[in-house]
């Protein structure tokens, strides 16, 4: 079985443009490193949004059929506080996203995305859980405030409550958020704080990913995946095989799970693409590497539905 732990729901009146021009800036830069000439972000944007957008889960669950991913984690993400508040609110996003693990029963799962700092959070995470059946927390500290922030403790309470993870940004994040609140060293605070709580650590990281691994050395609760390396795979895949073989090799990989951060990295690096640049890699770039069938289908999707109880 293939899960991709890392999937997001999307529309234009979801997040504000300023959150979309930032992502077309990152994806137009290679472009002019030559010449110094850039596409116009804003051109791009208008021109992907009908093919990205989809709040209902059928547009994702066909591009799983055609990628051959049997199972997707959807979520929504919550830049509000930071970027602009969106017209739909975070309650009515994620009870669209729950709505679609429904309708979709076989092929989707959902955690609830907020901004802790949201006075109506915590109250809307409770619904979430106990009536909209949503099976995890995702938190974007890049909007501006720390994991070990307190006002998110509560948060974190709860999911030992629930039994469900808690899953951070961590890395890099274009404009307007901010890098340095996603630094893999803060969320050690709530590992040590929260030590039966299972934590994913969004992307490895990106560029951070050996901080990240120094945290998860002594905080067995840290989980990885490895969803928005497509970028470096694209240019350099034998630093995106080097690291994953790192990471297994210092964590396991039951603590390791495959994702795209579909839909927007699939268009750099088209799902099923990336589904066979780790079912199928091709190690000629770093003959020193390998993975052994049984890590494949590990981090493929059974450490991410042991872990969710899935099946």
């Amino acid at each position: 079985m293939i899960i991709d732990s890392h999937v997001h729901l999307v529309a234009e009146d979801w997040i504000d443009r300023s959150f979309f021009i930032g992502m077309a800036r990152v994806a137009t830069a290679p472009m002019g490193k030559m010449t110094g000439e850039y596409p116009d972000p804003a051109a791009l944007i208008d021109n992907l949004m009908p093919a990205l957008s989809d709040t209902s889960g059928e547009k994702t669950v066909a591009n799983m059929d055609e990628a051959g991913v049997d199972m997707a984690c959807i979520f929504a993400v919550d830049y509000g506080l930071a970027a602009g508040e969106p017209p739909v609110s975070m309650q009515e996003q994620n009870r669209m996203v729950a709505e679609a693990a429904k309708r979709f029963p076989d092929r989707l799962v959902s955690f609830f995305a907020i901004d802790p700092r949201r006075p109506e959070g915590l109250e809307l995470f409770t619904r979430a859980v106990e009536d909209w059946g949503m099976r995890g927390l995702k938190l974007h500290p890049t909007t501006g405030y720390y994991p070990y922030d307190p006002v998110a403790y509560p948060y974190y309470e709860k999911c030992l409550e629930y039994g469900i993870p808690v899953l951070f940004h961590t890395g890099s994040q274009p404009a307007p958020m901010k890098f340095r609140f996603t630094q893999p060293i803060y969320v050690d605070d709530v590992a040590a704080d929260f030590p039966d709580l299972p934590i994913i650590m969004a992307h490895c990281a990106h560029s951070l990913w050996e901080e990240a691994l120094l945290v998860a050395e002594i905080k067995p609760n840290i989980y990885f995946d490895f969803s928005g390396w497509q970028m470096r795979y694209n240019s350099h895949p034998q630093d995106f095989y080097r690291m994953l073989r790192r990471v297994l090799d210092q964590v396991g990989p039951w603590r390791v799970f495959f994702g795209t951060d579909g839909p927007y990295l699939n268009v750099l690096c088209p799902w099923g693409t990336w589904v066979k640049a780790v079912t199928e890699p091709d190690l000629s770039c770093c003959p020193e590497v390998s993975f052994t069938p049984e890590e494949i289908e590990i981090i493929m999707g059974k450490s991410f539905a042991r872990l969710l109880k899935l099946g």
